[in-house]
């Protein structure tokens, strides 16, 4: 019989890598993504964490506050309380996959099989986990073997005498799933893993299949002996297809002209953008500059956001503007504009009869009867509030502008309730409120979050990363540990640049013994120059063969350093901007910065697109001007290097 794996991963929403929702849901694309089957992936369930938590938790909170006598104990936003403290995790992610890349590739006969069985899975989980609400769940089958994640949040029923009478706990779910906690060994997470995995395996059963234990029978090795182990594992490809000695080095030969081809073309490219402007490209339409942007992603062209778009060098000036006539604008209704001008002037108006005089403002004729309509001003008919949506009646409006009240009185109440009015903490909140003045005076743009949702002030893009910026500081982060951050990472990403120019120096002197070496030893070539060369770096007819496993070797390593080194400048980036974002909140400067920010796009939005010289004065922007001018000089070094003496 047949034998597949089976994997079941769990990870926690508070671990780097241990759930990400926007990779699931194809936010952005990473390398290993074929963005031509996207379009293939499954999705069983997408719903927004927080509207989940409003579906489970609402009555039982408003129940819970309604109990509590001191103001300071109620729990506003439930989420919130529990993604912000350290006693349970928000949401948890699982990962499940039958087979692998090797067993079960997307498009074989085992793949397909595989999807069958994820759907299986996924469709018979809430049955097995009547505690764990699925929020998202996408199956992927546009990267190389077909996989399944799950966003879940863990809730209990049964009430509790401290806190909420149904609320959010792993260990009283899983309790109430009917897994306890036997002994150190096995507690109620790993018997319900074991679980599910039983599950899967039954899955397997039921198409005709065996469980492959992966790793039953293999003892733990060290690095080195791992490497050796998979060089040994290669010479018998060999001895099968009953090469010889020269044919495998002719092989070898041909492979690293093609990779020197590749290395030519990369170097011809790193230098044309080293010698090419950076440009300034700007769009009135955001959704045209979101689809751009997309496709340089996919074409791995270069750049960098701006503060009124984004910059490419100017090498690419014409791929983008051929990339912009692809877009193709999809037609706005005028349901759709009606909803989005009262989503903002229910921002800024201050009782629900202003609504209308804001409406007629704006061209619309408005008629008040049993259903109150409103006609725009090139529309043919009157279109009734209620058949907006749920969101729109006018009973709903009411309570939207009741709940910005709330959540602006919120806004002070922080503030006063804070003693040190200097401290970063009270700079944050005093920004919040210069956010929502400037907001309400028509001098900042409506950015959502949640795209299909009304916009609202806890559904606004910026308040959203200003409160990111909060929990920052909640978590004890300051403008001097950013400082002594920042130093640490520049040193990093400085000692790793170092390393890998070190590598790539070796990598080349290694290649060019290894082709002297197979004229001189294999060809038996007359070349003086090849074989002073191989003189001079003690290369012998005895030794040369270790050439293959040394370059093998260093090409690991540069791959392992690029990765690390991709890593730390993200980080760096990320400190920058955090650096520069707390300090535009002690100054008092984020919100004005802003306002002028918008006051550039709406005058460049007057003349449409364009594209002009770039204006690289942001710290973040500098920043990845250095390491572009580092990796050009890499590449200048590799270039008139010359090799020494083995």
């Amino acid at each position: 019989m047949s034998k597949l794996s089976c994997s079941f991963t769990l990870g926690k929403a508070s671990k780097p890598g241990g759930a990400n929702v926007e990779h699931n849901n194809r936010e952005f694309l990473a390398d290993n993504i074929d963005a031509n089957r996207i379009f293939d992936n499954v999705v069983y369930v997408r719903q927004d964490v927080r509207a989940a938590y409003d579906e489970l938790f609402t009555e039982s909170l408003a129940e819970y506050n309604a109990k509590q006598t001191r103001a300071d104990r109620k729990i506003d936003d439930y989420f919130e309380h529990i993604d912000n403290g350290s006693r349970e995790e928000s949401f948890y992610e699982l990962i499940v996959q039958f087979g692998d890349m090797k067993s079960a590739p997307v498009g074989s006969e085992n793949g397909e099989l595989a999807k069958k069985m994820l759907d299986e899975y996924i469709k018979s989980f809430k049955s097995r986990n009547p505690n764990m609400k699925i929020f998202n769940a996408v199956a992927h089958f546009d990267e190389a073997s077909p996989h399944l994640h799950i966003n879940i949040i863990p809730f209990y029923t049964e009430g509790r005498k401290n806190g909420l009478s149904k609320g959010v706990s792993m260990k009283a779910a899983l309790s109430e799933q009917g897994f306890s906690n036997s002994n150190k060994k096995q507690n109620s997470l790993v018997a319900w893993e074991d679980s599910e995995m039983k599950a899967m395996e039954n899955i397997l059963n039921q198409h005709n299949l065996e469980r492959d234990v992966k790793g039953a029978t293999h003892k733990h090795q060290s690095v080195p002996e791992y490497k050796e182990s998979q060089d040994w594992r290669k010479l018998p490809k060999r001895k099968k297809k009953n090469l010889t000695t020269l044919e495998c080095y002719e092989n070898d030969l041909r492979k690293t002209r093609e990779e020197n081809s590749l290395l030519k073309v990369e170097n011809e490219k790193l230098l044309t953008e080293k010698n090419s402007q950076w440009r300034s490209f700007f769009f009135s339409d955001s959704d045209k500059q979101i689809f751009v942007q997309s496709k340089l992603d996919e074409l791995k062209i270069p750049y960098r956001e701006s503060e009124q778009g984004f910059e490419s060098p100017s090498c690419y000036v014409e791929k983008i503007r051929s990339i912009e006539k692809q877009y193709k604008s999809t037609p706005t209704s005028h349901r759709d504009v009606l909803r989005n001008q009262l989503d903002k002037i229910l921002m800024c108006v201050e009782n629900y009869d202003d609504v209308f005089g804001e409406l007629e403002s704006c061209g619309y004729e408005i008629k008040h009867s049993k259903y109150t309509a409103v006609k725009p001003k090139d529309g043919s008919a009157f279109i009734r509030l209620k058949s907006l949506g749920e969101l729109y009646n006018e009973q709903a409006l009411r309570n939207r502008i009741d709940n910005r009240h709330v959540y602006e009185n919120s806004i002070d109440n922080e503030i006063n309730s804070i003693e040190d009015k200097r401290s970063l903490e009270c700079r944050y909140h005093f920004t919040v409120k210069q956010y929502v003045i400037t907001f309400k005076a028509g001098k900042l743009p409506a950015k959502k979050v949640r795209p299909k949702e009304p916009f609202t002030f806890v559904n606004d893009a910026e308040l959203d990363r200003l409160a990111a910026l909060n929990r920052k500081i909640n978590q004890g982060v300051t403008i001097s540990s950013l400082r002594n951050d920042m130093g640490r990472l520049e040193k990093s990403v400085a000692n790793l640049e170092s390393r890998l120019t070190s590598f790539q120096k070796d990598l080349k002197l290694f290649s060019d013994l290894q082709k002297s070496s197979f004229l001189i030893f294999e060809k038996n070539e007359r070349n003086p120059a090849a074989r002073k060369f191989l003189a001079d770096n003690g290369i012998t007819a005895e030794n040369y063969q270790s050439l293959s496993t040394d370059v093998a070797e260093i090409k690991r390593d540069i791959s392992e350093y690029e990765q690390s080194l991709k890593t730390e400048r993200n980080a760096l980036n990320e400190t920058v901007y955090t650096l520069t974002s707390f300090e535009r909140i002690m100054s008092m400067t984020y919100i004005q910065n802003l306002a002028d920010m918008e006051k550039n796009y709406q005058q460049l939005a007057v003349i449409g697109n364009g594209v002009k010289p770039a204006n690289a004065s942001t710290a973040v922007a500098n920043r990845i001007d250095s390491i572009a001018e580092k990796v050009a000089e890499v590449v200048e070094a590799r270039q008139a290097y010359t090799p020494p003496k083995r």
